[in-house]
């Protein structure tokens, strides 16, 4: 059937189930729907009558019909979708329109059961919380790990899960990182080993409408996405002779930067923006215990890159690489190093570095890392906060917070600065803290043994 008849066939249809009497109400709008989506349960597509007044309109929704306290953002047309649900709860909803003349119309509150979250998903436990402080209405984003599966979730400061997405096929999900236009997640698709055939980055959005996958071959660890759409990933290559700095040859594993335009969706499509063999300007060198395990390309684990981050005012690319404990800014134009923070060749010198980090946030005068403490006296990991001074040519650290149970968290780890507090996940602990500036907990959750947390995001909502 063309096109144009089927968009008229199915206003046709639309009008038979929802057609209003020609003595409707006034303020009364007909034939609401509400449909879950498919891969998104707690995101709900809300429709009404198709010949309802044109004018703003929303939809309102909360857990009673006397208590519809929340709100879509306000549109043209008659539908809207609702984000973030408590899954498991049922949800009352009313459709709204405010006509030109400022006549308010609205549906009878209508009411809908939200699928619970599955089994596979652990429950978590709040306790410390200080609602003084915290944003009561903010939405937790996580990377959950199990042990035969990952996932994406989101959790309401209740500890209710409002949004989750599993990795399918068992393929894990080591990153998370907002799109660029803030409707949903950019996460690394990491194959086992990095070897699959599907090897990449996925674009979720949370109305579950939007679900692509950007194919990078031997991507791993995080990705991101940049303000113009590009896709910027972690990818590992195998050199078998590589040149150390004492003249002798090592099979290495070398992390290189890729870029994928948008709108691209295949690896001969990428680019390579920074090399750590060729652009770096530094000889490999052993410099750790670590530098002799298996890297992601088979090789010896030279650089072990790990996490991504964007530097808007410069248009720079920060790169973490855990081994080498440096942090380095590449111009994304020339490919060229900018600035080294940690590490032997770093620029910009500490008193308080960190050893074998992650971190997720950064920003033009500083950043927030995770310090797994592999190589400190004491060992046991923190959250650290460096204020970066280029006039002095220092990072300083200005905060911290080290685990309280003296854990030290072997992989992952993540911290994010929030507006008075900082949100931090602990891994191996299954566990993320909220914590004030004075060092004060407040806020807690823990998941059951036998899961870890990943990476963390904190969002006002879903909506963007």
């Amino acid at each position: 059937m063309p096109r144009a008849h089927h968009i008229l066939a199915r206003v046709a249809a639309l009008a038979a189930v929802w057609s209003a009497p020609s003595c409707t109400d006034a303020g009364e709008l007909l034939g609401v729907v509400a449909t879950a989506d498919a891969r998104i349960p707690t995101t709900v597509d809300v429709v009404w009558d198709l010949f309802s007044p044109a004018g703003e309109t929303w939809v309102e929704y909360g857990a009673a019909p006397d208590a519809l306290d929340r709100y879509t953002p306000h549109g043209t047309g008659p539908s809207a979708t609702i984000l973030g649900l408590v899954g498991g709860q049922t949800t009352w909803l009313r459709a709204v329109t405010l006509d030109g003349a400022g006549q308010r119309w609205e549906s009878v509150a209508t009411e809908i059961a939200v699928a619970g979250p599955p089994d596979a998903l652990p429950i978590f436990t709040i306790d410390d919380v200080d609602e003084a402080v915290i944003d009561p209405g903010s939405v937790v984003l996580l990377t959950l790990l199990r042990q035969d599966s990952s996932w994406l979730v989101g959790l309401d400061r209740e500890g209710n899960y409002v949004w989750w997405l599993e990795s399918e096929d068992g393929v894990d999900v080591p990153s998370l990182h907002l799109s660029a236009d803030g409707r949903g997640l950019v996460f690394l698709h990491q194959e086992l080993l990095g070897e699959g055939e599907d090897n990449g980055v996925r674009l979720a959005s949370f109305d579950g409408k939007t679900y692509d996958l950007v194919l990078v071959d031997d991507a791993h660890h995080d990705a991101i996405q940049l303000p113009d759409g590009a896709i910027v990933s972690i990818v590992s290559t195998d050199e078998p002779n590589a040149e150390l700095e004492d003249g002798t040859t090592e099979h290495l594993a070398i992390d290189v930067i890729r870029e994928s335009p948008s709108g691209a969706l295949f690896p001969e499509d990428t680019r390579t923006l920074f090399s750590f063999l060729d652009d770096y300007g530094h000889a490999p060198w052993p410099m750790c215990t670590h530098f002799d395990e298996a890297g992601p390309g088979g090789g010896k684990d030279y650089v072990h890159a790990n996490s991504l981050s964007f530097d808007v005012d410069n248009d720079a690319v920060l790169v973490m690489s855990k081994n080498l404990d440096a942090l380095v800014s590449v111009d994304r134009a020339t490919g060229d190093i900018t600035w080294q923070a940690g590490g032997r060749y770093a620029d910009l010198s500490s008193t308080d570095p960190w050893s074998h980090g992650h971190m997720s946030h950064a920003w033009s005068d500083g950043f927030v890392v995770f310090d797994n403490g592999y190589h400190h006296s004491t060992k046991a990991s923190r959250a650290v906060e460096y204020h970066l001074d280029h006039a002095d040519g220092t990072i300083e650290p200005v905060w911290s917070f080290s685990s309280e149970s003296g854990t030290l968290s072997p992989l992952l780890g993540d911290v994010r600065k929030l507006d008075h507090t900082y949100m931090i996940s602990w891994t191996v602990e299954g566990m993320l803290t909220e914590v004030d500036t004075a060092g004060t907990v407040v806020w807690r959750a823990s998941a059951e043994l036998g899961s870890a947390t990943g990476r963390v995001l904190v969002l006002p909502d879903l909506y963007p």
